[in-house]
């Protein structure tokens, strides 16, 4: 086996805390590599496809402070990151804008996993190794066949938290109002790009996402993949299962496709 040389990782704004990096294999022997071969049956295409559908979902990775964000990666190649540009809203924000609640990206299979490639020139590779899935950061402007950046542990969610964690477009109780943004992350936070004090928390009820916002607002719906959302919005004091203030449009948001 060839020693790597030493990697130097520094903190990098936006994407995961350094840990130790994984020794690599060193490429195997020429018998070894055609014993490992696939069948002759299974294209390269076929391969790929097993590989967006062991990777779709959603992913919790944590950031060089240790602040956990979440990425979910739709099975047409979408992805889209409950963080923006500027990393992790810290939890009781002051106003916040939709830039620093999301980031789009688009995801491929890549080696023996797959690669986000983020709008702000960020990549992410969730491989799998030999103590699971692990996660691999490079940096804008960085080869991506060089040691990544940082490195750390990938984990993928499951059930009812799964299916509601992301970002939302939602009308709000005030008629004036544009349509907000809201994140959903799986520790529990939850922030908006219309309070001034934007953080919140949320929890499953009845198969239903319960937002309590720092402004004393309460938000409810039934989380669905695709298609429009039914809101319902109680103002401060008043709370479910009393009649809500407002019933507002929403829907989970798509990454375009370019």
């Amino acid at each position: 086996m060839t020693a790597l040389p030493t990697l130097t990782v520094r903190a990098m704004p936006h994407r995961l805390r350094h840990l130790p990096l994984l020794l690599l294999l060193a490429a195997p022997a020429p018998g070894a590599l055609q014993a490992a071969e696939p069948p002759a049956h299974r294209t390269l295409a076929a391969e790929q496809q097993q590989q967006r559908q062991r990777y779709s979902g959603v992913w919790a990775l944590v950031d060089n402070a240790n602040n956990l964000f979440n990425v979910r990666l739709s099975a047409d190649g979408q992805a889209i990151s409950t963080t923006g540009t500027e990393g992790v809203p810290v939890g009781g924000s002051s106003h916040l804008g939709a830039n620093q609640l999301y980031e789009q990206g688009r995801w491929t299979p890549w080696g023996n996993g797959v690669r986000i490639d983020y709008s702000d020139g960020w990549s992410d590779a969730i491989l799998t190794g030999p103590a699971g899935p692990e996660q691999w950061s490079w940096a804008p402007g960085a080869s991506r066949l060089d040691p990544p950046s940082n490195v750390g542990k990938a984990v993928q969610l499951r059930g009812a938290v799964a299916a509601a964690v992301g970002v939302y477009r939602i009308q709000p109780a005030q008629a004036d109002q544009p349509v907000t943004t809201v994140s959903l992350m799986s520790n529990g936070l939850a922030f908006n790009a219309i309070d001034a004090l934007a953080g919140g928390t949320w929890r499953l009820d009845n198969g239903e996402v319960e937002i309590t916002w720092s402004s004393g607002w309460l938000t409810r719906f039934t989380p669905k993949e695709q298609g429009p959302l039914q809101v319902r919005i109680w103002e401060p004091a008043r709370r479910h299962p009393s009649p809500p203030t407002a019933i507002r449009p929403g829907q989970r948001l798509q990454a375009p496709t370019p």
